[in-house]
């Protein structure tokens, strides 16, 4: 699976002085240096399964899905709120 990834300006002219010197693509370089900061990534976190991950992302609505709740903060409640109004009132004084 090909896949687009942004990175910083100065890391991808490292990384392309790196291949130059190596005589390998940037390609391969890229995957050998995330693969190897993965198995050096010691935080901890919960591993999702790929199904997981792919059923989170093809998720429209995050409502009523109790995972995706948690990672974007959202909090139920039966209040209707407007955000407009209330970020206008938060300048009045």
């Amino acid at each position: 699976m090909a896949t687009t990834i942004r990175v910083n300006e100065n890391v991808k002219k490292q990384l392309k002085i790196k291949a130059a010197e190596t005589g390998k693509s940037q390609y391969e370089l890229a995957n050998k240096y995330i693969l190897e900061g993965l198995k050096n990534d010691k935080t901890p976190c919960d591993t999702m399964t790929i199904e997981e991950i792919e059923a989170l992302l093809k998720h429209d609505n995050p409502k009523g899905n109790k995972l995706l709740n948690e990672i974007d903060g959202t909090i139920d409640i039966d209040e209707i709120t407007d955000s407009v109004k209330l970020k206008k009132d938060s300048y009045r004084i």
